[in-house]
């Protein structure tokens, strides 16, 4: 049996922590032990120890998108002292391989290459991100990730596309579990009100503030629409969420349900699903997760995305940033429900094909025996 310890800089309700968790759920333990690293005690430490997988605390900081130069000199400053830490759990624990759950965990990916050099083991560092923020960030972590990793998982084929020729890059998409994200069984009350929703970590970028615009202006024409948000203010953005607040409840129609570990109920409450980012994502899990859940989604064909939704089928790209566009779009579907139908069982068929998670983990453990002498 191969020791394979999967290493994470962050243990929140987040797309990267939900589908490491999703990825080590689904290993095949008769050929794989697990161990993963987190830096602290969060909502995911718990559930690792419920499935019997060893949990170990390391205190890394991913690399954060801001140009706040001290904050980069602390984490410079503290960077020795969690590589050593690292380099004695690794020598201690002789894994196979170490897997790095994104681009942002500098540290791990050097502490991991080192190891593996002189130790022996194979890096398979997970790319997750295509598009951070300051530039010169962005950049030093690709090229970390392509010189160091033995194997690199891009989880769409615009991730795939920034390492170029490089050997041993696989498209793997995040994995969903489509036992818990499955189509509404009961049939919607007749006079219930056309409802759209939003799922995510409220922070610039993200774009809720243009869900919340583009709503606006469905409401100019569907007076009766609802809209759905579960997040969480990222730390730092508290304000930021307030004052989308404040115009949701000017726009009027809009509630705000607590974030939590169970986004599907959500789901199970949606005629579209609203999603309009800045950021270029690398994928997009909450589109996973309504598409299993047979909710159609209208987005901006951005980054991974394309990866995500069949246009006109699955559910409908407009013109980045175009609003009013975006709003006609959406009154075209909400009036439409035999299209908006067809798009449900499309969206979750499609989800049953490309993002099983357990399927997305058998190809995970392909690269495992691929990157191994």
């Amino acid at each position: 049996m191969q020791t394979v310890v999967y290493v994470s800089a962050t243990d929140e309700l987040g797309g990267a922590d939900a589908s490491l968790f999703e990825l080590v759920q689904a290993l095949d333990r008769s050929r794989f032990r697990a161990h993963v690293v987190v830096p602290h005690v969060g909502p995911y430490a718990a559930r690792y120890r419920t499935l019997g997988v060893p949990v170990h605390v390391v205190p890394l900081r991913k690399l954060k998108n801001t140009k706040n130069l001290l904050w980069h000199l602390r984490y410079l400053a503290a960077a020795p002292l969690r590589v050593l830490r690292l380099l004695q759990l690794f020598r201690r624990l002789r894994p196979a391989v170490i897997h790095v759950n994104t681009s942002v965990e500098a540290l791990a990916g050097l502490a991991a290459a080192w190891h593996c050099k002189w130790r022996g083991g194979r890096l398979v560092w997970h790319v997750r991100e295509l598009e951070l923020r300051p530039r010169i960030v962005e950049r030093t972590l690709f090229a970390l990730v392509r010189r160091l990793a033995d194997t690199v998982v891009a989880i769409s084929s615009p991730v795939a596309a920034r390492f170029g020729r490089r050997e041993r890059v696989y498209v793997i998409p995040n994995g969903i579990d489509l036992q818990r994200f499955t189509p509404a069984d009961k049939p919607r009350p007749a006079d219930r009100p056309p409802t759209l929703g939003w799922v995510g970590r409220i922070a610039k970028g993200k774009g809720l503030d243009h869900v919340l615009e583009t709503f606006a202006l469905v409401r100019q024409k569907l007076p009766q629409t609802q809209l759905l948000v579960m997040g969480a203010p990222v730390p730092g953005h508290e304000t930021y969420a307030a004052r989308l607040r404040e115009r949701a409840q000017a726009i009027g129609g809009v509630t705000f349900v607590p974030a939590g570990p169970d986004p599907e109920r959500v789901y199970a409450e949606l005629d579209l699903f609203v999603h309009l980012p800045d950021l270029a994502e690398g994928l997009g899990r909450t589109v996973l997760e309504a598409a299993a859940a047979g909710v159609p989604t209208v987005a901006w064909p951005q980054g991974g995305l394309v990866d995500t939704i069949q246009d006109q089928t699955t559910g409908v790209f407009t013109p980045s940033h175009d609003l009013p566009t975006t709003a006609g779009a959406i009154v075209a579907l909400l009036e439409d429900p035999a299209r908006r139908t067809a798009m449900s069982h499309a969206a979750a068929a499609f989800a049953r094909e490309r993002f099983d998670r357990a399927r997305c983990a058998r190809a995970v453990e392909t690269t495992y025996q691929g990157a191994m002498p």
